[in-house]
């Protein structure tokens, strides 16, 4: 056993030191893949974080009659947040409100000599955005409210365009683990033609199909560990240059949700890439390895 277990690991480390220019290949390959599929996976998550964040900037403004006193006002709070839909209830006194006029048409209107025209105002936050158009129509059954409004077209356009980024990035990421799948796959089966006289060697001098195929299923999660560790510190290092100039020239950009953070990067991609050398290694090995 241990003799067995020595000779696949000094045929794995002889393989990965000989044949420069195939080991070179073969991990530049696992690395563009990588960095094609990190990348990927990096703007999907902050263009889905941004969708996700859209539709909690979407609330309810419940305008009630002028004639309710504020008695009635609180009651109806107090309602309202007891819907299990319902995450919050501000609400905005009508004089707060028409002191927020005067001061936004102080330079165009004197409204000081004016009676205050506005009603008591209830801004209702719900936690799942799909389901504020329901609360909304409850609230407008209540006798005490004059209005509500919901922004309901834009909560559903946002809300759809929420469900296509997750569509596409979940496409866009199968297609690309795809081309990665094939790209290391070809790489490693290049390498296996290029030792076809070491393979027939081996089985001459007694070696199980097994024996000889592992070594080249290790020298694949090798080459894909290296590729992935190369392509996380490009991909990390390019994303955060690639984010400071954005930022640079958008300042608004500096508001929009954190992205992928960069440990899951370095960690995962590696793995991501040790897994699939591994992977397309065993398949190449299943195919093109013969006694």
């Amino acid at each position: 056993m241990i003799d067995r277990f020595r000779f696949i690991v000094n045929e794995t480390w002889a393989s990965l030191r000989g044949n420069l220019a195939m080991q070179v290949a073969a991990i530049s390959t696992a690395c563009i893949a990588l960095i094609l599929l990190g990348s990927a996976a990096m703007a999907l998550y902050k263009l889905d974080a941004l969708a996700q964040s859209l539709p909690n900037a979407f609330e309810a403004s419940v305008f009630l009659h002028t004639t309710v006193s504020r008695a009635q006002t609180l009651k109806l709070k107090a309602e309202i947040e007891a819907m299990p839909e319902v995450a919050q209830v501000v609400l905005v006194p009508r004089e707060v409100a028409w002191e927020q006029e005067k001061q936004k048409y102080k330079d165009e209107v004197n409204l000081a000599d004016l009676p205050n025209p506005l009603p008591d105002k209830l801004i209702v936050r719900v936690h799942q955005a799909e389901t504020l158009p329901a609360v909304s129509a409850r609230i407008a059954q209540s006798s005490l409210v004059d209005e509500v409004i919901d922004s309901q077209a834009e909560l559903e356009m946002v809300l759809g365009a929420a469900r296509l980024v997750r569509w596409v990035g979940l496409g866009t990421g199968g297609l690309l683990l795809l081309s990665a799948l094939l790209l290391i796959y070809n790489a490693v089966r290049l390498t296996i033609h290029a030792r076809q006289h070491e393979v027939q060697v081996m089985a001459l001098v007694g070696a199980t199909l097994r024996s000889i195929r592992l070594p080249f299923v290790l020298e694949g999660m090798v080459q894909g560990l290296l590729g992935g560790i190369i392509a996380a510190l490009i991909t990390v290092l390019s994303a955060g240059l690639l984010s400071e100039y954005m930022v640079s020239q958008w300042p608004l950009l500096k508001d929009m949700p954190p992205g992928l953070p960069p440990g899951v990067v370095l960690v995962g991609v590696p793995i991501l890439g040790m897994v699939l050398g591994g992977l397309c290694a065993s398949w190449a090995t299943l195919r093109y390895v013969r006694i």
